[in-house]
C-alpha cells in the first residue's frame, strides 16, 4: 500500500510571505474588511490557528500585506541602476519599478484607498501611506528641480509638477482598472513622455 506523502512545512518567513501576498490578492477585488478570515486561511491552504500564530489579529496582518507591499516596491526601485544621464534620472528608475511592479502595485494601491475610505484613517497606515507618496514625489521633484538648474526643463513649480504627476500614477493603477484599461506599462510610457513635454524649455 502506497504512502501518503507527507505536506511540505514551508519555512516560517516563506509562510509569512505567502499569507500577505494572498491578502493583496483578496483585497484587489475586494475591501479587506470584507474578506473572511477563513477565507484568506482556505486560500493558503493552512488553518486558522496558523494564521494567528504569524499575526495577532486581522488588522495587524492588514498593515503587514501593505508594509510588505510598500517595502518590496522600494526594494525593487533602489535595486534599479539610476542612469544620471536619463532625462529624468532617478525619476526614471521611479518609472521603469512602476512598470515592472504594475500588478502588484494595482493591489497596492487599492488596499490605500481601502485605509482611507475606511471611515477612520488608521493612524499606522496613514504613515505608511505618506511615506511611500512622500518618497515618490521628492523622487519626482528632485529630477525635475536638477533639470531646471541644469537648463534642461522650463523654470515651472517643480513641488506641483510632481504632486500632480504623482496623482496621474495612483490614475493608471485605480483609475486605469476600473474602466477596463490595463495597459498599466503603456500608459505609464505615455505618462512620461507627456511629462518630459510639460518640462521642455
Amino acid at each position: 500500500m502506497a504512502k501518503t506523502a507527507k505536506r511540505q512545512r514551508m519555512h516560517p518567513q516563506a509562510r509569512r510571505g505567502q499569507i500577505l501576498e494572498t491578502m493583496l490578492a483578496l483585497c484587489e477585488h475586494q475591501h479587506f474588511a470584507a474578506i473572511p478570515m477563513r477565507r484568506l486561511a482556505a486560500d493558503c491552504g493552512v488553518n486558522m490557528a496558523l494564521l494567528y500564530h504569524y499575526f495577532d489579529s486581522k488588522e495587524a496582518l492588514v498593515l503587514a500585506a501593505l508594509r510588505h507591499a510598500i517595502d518590496d516596491f522600494i526594494v525593487l526601485f533602489e535595486d534599479l541602476t539610476v542612469d544620471d544621464t536619463a532625462p529624468l534620472g532617478a525619476a526614471d528608475a521611479w518609472f521603469q519599478a512602476n512598470i515592472d511592479a504594475a500588478p502588484r502595485l494595482v493591489r497596492m494601491v487599492k488596499l490605500m484607498n481601502d485605509f482611507a475610505s475606511d471611515g477612520h484613517r488608521d493612524p499606522k497606515a496613514s504613515a505608511m501611506v505618506d511615506e511611500f507618496y512622500a518618497r515618490e514625489r521628492d523622487t519626482l521633484r528632485d529630477a525635475i528641480q536638477r533639470g531646471i538648474a541644469e537648463g534642461r526643463f522650463r523654470a515651472l513649480d517643480a513641488d506641483r509638477t510632481a504632486r500632480l504627476t504623482s496623482i496621474a500614477f495612483d490614475g493608471i493603477f485605480f483609475g486605469g482598472p476600473a474602466r477596463g484599461d490595463y495597459d498599466f506599462a503603456g500608459n505609464l510610457r505615455d505618462l512620461r513622455v507627456h511629462l518630459l513635454a510639460t518640462l521642455a524649455p
